[in-house]
């Protein structure tokens, strides 16, 4: 007599339903994403659609031929709930779409921000620092749109990036601030050494 693995059954049957009924987060990556992060894009993804049905998608485009982000957007045919985030390389444009309802569990304005305090991607794709600023600003701001979608549903991602993105964020305005300040310090002590030396 043979004895079944129950268990063993039951993570196949697990892995065969979650791969079949699974969408894929990254729709199109026109050659700018690294493998390993979209694999944790994918990674958030999956999760948060598994947990709340939710679809968070991104798309990332090299160049939109013509088109514009809506455009492009409304050839993917989504259906609600999601949410999707685009980036146009050579336009320099990114965008987020999301149904009526998904809108109302994110803070669209503060994601897309160009400053530092709020936004995830744009500080980032503005900084000169860092030779690969397409990967760390989308997989950034996926994982902050994720999050907010999370908590606006009182879900724990348990992929989610945290804290770090938001760290990374006060790392650079901590650098930027602390440079304008330099600056200002400089001037004034040379202003003031000019003064006093005549």
């Amino acid at each position: 007599m043979k004895f079944i693995n129950f268990k063993g059954v039951l993570i196949a049957l697990t892995l065969l339903l979650t791969s079949t009924f699974s969408k894929d987060i990254v729709l199109v990556n026109q050659k700018i994403l690294s493998d390993k992060v979209a694999e944790r894009i994918e990674l958030i993804g999956d999760e948060l659609f598994e947990k709340s049905g939710i679809y968070v998608g991104i798309g990332v485009f090299d160049k939109l031929n013509g088109k514009n982000l809506k455009e492009a957007f409304s050839e993917l045919d989504l259906k609600p709930p999601f949410a999707f985030l685009m980036l146009s390389k050579f336009e320099h444009k990114v965008e987020i779409f999301a149904d009526n309802e998904t809108l109302k569990l994110f803070n669209k304005e503060g994601i897309l921000s160009p400053y530092p305090s709020s936004g995830s991607i744009l500080p980032i794709l503005t900084s000169k620092n860092g030779k690969d600023i397409y990967n760390a600003a989308m997989l950034n701001g996926y994982a902050d749109l994720a999050e907010q979608i999370a908590s606006s549903k009182r879900i724990k991602l348990e992929n989610a990036l945290g804290s770090s993105n938001k760290i990374f964020l006060e790392i650079i305005r901590f650098f930027v601030y602390g440079s304008i300040i330099l600056v200002i310090v400089v001037m004034s002590v040379k202003k003031f050494r000019n003064k006093n030396a005549k």
